[in-house]
Formats: structure tokens, C-alpha cells, sequence
């Protein structure tokens, strides 16, 4: 715009000029005296309108500089509003998430949604971390907690405040006793001469335990946790502890007790007198016999078989018989009861060919 003004101002002063310079070249006779005044009169006016139309253009100039800069302050703010507006969705639907009804230990595309939107690990199940960052999120924009799910139950009185420090802990193994889908860690902790099975579980973050069944002492054997199983397939892991008294020779059958994660604590696994339940497993030295278990299933439910597959006579003398005695048994809750059936008679029989095999999932 200002070159064009330039460019019109340059024009009507060169005309000027060309007429000055003619006036000067021409004489000074009267008549040409009064051309030459009434050109410069002529020449005055268009350089007053001359004037005049710049000083329009300059005043559209300024104008359409000015729409041009009010049409990019309003541009900014439409981006500036757009903005806030998509914040304040996303806020919006943030606080929605917030605000939905959970329940413990869901899994869920609902969970997962609200899990990304923490920023937590999305894994799809509500428990203890993703109620830490809920109640969290809630209590930074003063919201009512009241949708948050509760813990199903308190968390137990640590071992350390209960007992006293730990002398030793074993290597942990993975099972899932609380049946969450999350593998939790089993060890054994050692206080003097006083052992307990541990377990840190993912139920409501929190370590649940239990003096170990066994010898009285931990200086007269070696607990071991051993593996996970889930016999009666219900989603929660037995955990299995090995027990190694330290007056048994090396590499005879070990015993072994179950543990379960019920109603919020650990509890070993007991028959239907209340005892704990014995289960020695592995190859018995002094005749050769074995002990294992068989998962399988009796019309339609699961269970588990405790084999026993050991000689009767003298295996010395070549005058014996190996015995197979099956224990078919019903995992409920924490007692593990006996099964009277026909299809698997807990008598002495010849053993069946081939020999059923340790054939239950382990984890450890």
C-alpha cells in the first residue's frame, strides 16, 4: 500500500516540475505570464488533491492494517477458546472417569480407561495401586471419595511389629494366592529359631503370614516354599512348603504342607479332623517306593490324587509285590477331604500300566 502512494506522490511531482521547466523556456511576455500562473494554479490543485488522496489511502492503510491485526488478535483467541474448551472437555472427561463405580479386584476396559488416565500401569484390574492413585486424583480436585471401592479387609500386623526383625528370609517364589491374576511372593522368614511362610500379596498390598507347620524349630529343619498349584482350579494358588529336618538323610521324600489365602489370611491346609495335612513327596530311599500327585478330574470336578507306589515283601529276597494306593481328595476351602468313589478306590492294587505321572501345574 505505502509503495503505491510513493509512486502516485513521485507522478504528481514530476508533472509539476515538467510545467515549472516549460514556464522557465517560454519568455516573459504578459500572456505567457498568465499561462504560467494559471498552469501553477492548476498544478497547486492537483497537488492538493494529490494530498487529499494519499491521505485517504493512508487512512485505508491504516484501517486494513488494523482489520488485518484485529482478525489475527481474534484468531488467537478462537485458537486460545478452542484450546481452553478442549482442556475443559478433557478435564471434564477425566473427572467422569474419576467418578465411575469400581469394584475391587474388577477387571475391565473401564478400569484400564481410568487407569491410563492416572497414568499407572494399565493392566485392567482395580487393586491396591490403582485405589492409591483414584484417591489421589479425587482428593487433588477436592472430590468426594465416596465411589472408591473399600479393601475387602485390614492389612495384618506386620511380622516385624508382631514378632521382631527378621534373621533370615529365603528366596522368594511367584504364585497367585489371592487369585487377582498377579503373582505374589512367598518366602520363608526365619525369627531365631522360629519360622514363618510369608506372603506379599497384591490383595490389599499387604504381607499375610503364618507360622510354619513342622518341626518345633528352625534349627531342626529347612523350609523351603516350593511351588504353586491350583488343584480344585479356582483361580487361587496352594502354596507348597518343603520341609527338610535336618536328622533325614539327603535326597529322601520330603514333606510337604499346603498353604491358602483365605478370607484375608494365610491358613495351611488341613484334613477333616482339623489337622495339618501331610504330604510327603518324592522317592523313598529305603524301598524304592514314590510319592506323587495327579491332578484329574471325577465327574466333572477337579481334584487332586495322592499316589502311593511302593513294594510290599522282601525286595531284598526278590519276594515282593508293588502296591499302588490312590487317595483321591477334594480341595474345599482349607481342609482337603477324602472322596469315596468306585472309579478311584483308596485300596491296595496292582498298579496300573503306565503309572499315572506327577502331572499337576506348578508354578514357582
Amino acid at each position: 500500500m505505502h509503495r503505491r502512494l510513493n509512486k502516485f506522490l513521485t507522478a504528481i511531482i514530476m508533472m509539476a516540475l515538467l510545467v515549472s521547466v516549460a514556464g522557465c523556456g517560454s519568455g516573459s511576455n504578459s500572456d505567457t505570464e498568465d499561462a504560467l500562473r494559471a498552469e501553477l494554479a492548476e498544478t497547486k490543485a492537483q497537488l492538493d488533491q494529490a494530498q487529499q488522496v494519499i491521505a485517504s489511502l493512508q487512512s485505508g492503510d491504516d484501517a486494513e492494517t488494523v482489520q488485518e491485526d484485529t482478525q489475527s488478535e481474534e484468531g488467537e483467541d478462537q485458537d486460545t477458546e478452542e484450546e481452553d474448551n478442549s482442556e475443559d472437555q478433557s478435564e471434564e472427561e477425566f473427572e467422569t472417569l474419576l467418578a465411575g463405580t469400581y469394584t475391587w479386584l474388577e477387571q475391565s476396559d473401564a478400569v484400564q480407561e481410568l487407569q491410563e488416565a492416572l497414568g499407572i500401569e494399565a493392566d485392567g484390574w482395580y487393586g491396591n495401586d490403582t485405589r492409591t492413585a483414584h484417591i489421589a486424583a479425587l482428593e487433588e480436585r477436592e472430590l468426594a471419595i465416596d465411589n472408591v471401592p473399600e479393601k475387602p479387609c485390614p492389612a495384618q500386623t506386620s511380622l516385624n511389629e508382631a514378632v521382631g526383625a527378621a534373621t533370615s528370609t529365603s528366596d522368594p517364589i511367584l504364585v497367585d494366592v489371592d487369585g487377582d491374576g498377579t503373582m505374589d511372593e512367598a518366602a520363608i522368614v526365619t525369627i531365631d529359631e522360629s519360622v514363618y511362610v510369608t506372603v506379599a500379596t497384591s490383595f490389599n498390598g499387604s504381607t499375610a503370614w503364618i507360622e510354619a507347620t513342622g518341626t518345633p524349630t528352625a534349627s531342626e529343619a529347612t523350609y523351603v516354599p516350593q511351588f504353586g498349584t491350583d488343584i480344585n482350579v479356582d483361580g487361587f494358588h496352594e502354596l507348597w512348603v518343603k520341609t527338610i529336618p535336618v536328622s533325614e538323610p539327603t535326597g529322601d521324600a520330603r514333606t510337604h504342607y499346603m498353604y491358602v489365602f483365605i478370607d484375608c489370611a494365610l491358613q495351611v491346609v488341613t484334613n477333616s479332623g482339623g489337622s495339618p495335612y501331610r504330604l510327603p513327596r518324592g522317592e523313598l530311599l529305603d524301598t524304592g517306593g514314590l510319592l506323587y500327585i495327579d491332578c484329574v478330574t471325577l465327574e466333572d470336578e477337579p481334584i487332586m490324587v495322592y499316589h502311593e507306589d511302593y513294594p510290599i515283601g522282601e525286595p531284598e529276597d526278590g519276594d515282593y509285590v508293588w502296591a499302588y494306593v490312590p487317595t483321591p481328595l477334594r480341595l474345599i476351602g482349607a481342609t482337603l477331604e477324602v472322596i469315596t468313589t468306585n472309579e478311584i478306590k483308596r485300596d491296595i492294587a496292582p498298579a496300573p500300566n503306565p503309572l499315572p505321572s506327577d502331572s499337576c501345574q506348578k508354578w514357582s
